[in-house]
């Protein structure tokens, strides 16, 4: 049960129950772009829960002319890649927003691992994805 700041009991949406939101946005760093989300880690590891709609917003810095897109990848065992999440472009201080809605572990059995990246900076712009199963404990993890 939620509980606001005087006492009543906040009533959420089935959409605000059932949606997860991520912040990346492309920052240059020394002399390569990273992605760095809202707690400022570097390239983090993104946590994706199934069942649940998870808003991933990618985001350019003001000035920075160089393009930048996310890109989410699942690989399975057999090493094959599979692009599953692609956003737009984003640059000179541009977003963009894109959902990636897994519905069940079973769904991505038969891959090993995931992964995004950036397009253009494939190299220094990438991190890993656990997806986790949509429970009040979140036990299951895929990574």
């Amino acid at each position: 049960m939620n509980i606001d700041s005087i006492g009543f009991v906040k009533v959420f949406s089935q959409e605000e129950q059932n949606q997860t939101s991520i912040e990346l946005t492309a920052k240059l760093i020394g002399t390569s772009y990273r992605w760095v989300d809202s707690n400022n880690s570097i390239n983090p590891t993104l946590i994706i829960t199934s069942g649940v709609n998870n808003q991933i917003t990618v985001k350019s810095l003001q000035n920075d002319s160089q393009e930048h897109e996310l890109i989410i990848e699942g690989i399975t065992s057999s090493g094959d890649k599979e692009e599953l999440v692609i956003s737009d472009t984003v640059h000179d201080g541009s977003s963009s927003i894109v959902d990636f809605y897994p519905l069940d572990l079973q769904e991505y059995k038969n891959y090993k691992s995931f992964d995004y990246y950036c397009e253009y900076y494939p190299e220094t712009m990438k991190g890993n994805i656990k997806i986790t199963n949509y429970t009040t404990n979140n036990s299951n993890v895929i990574s």
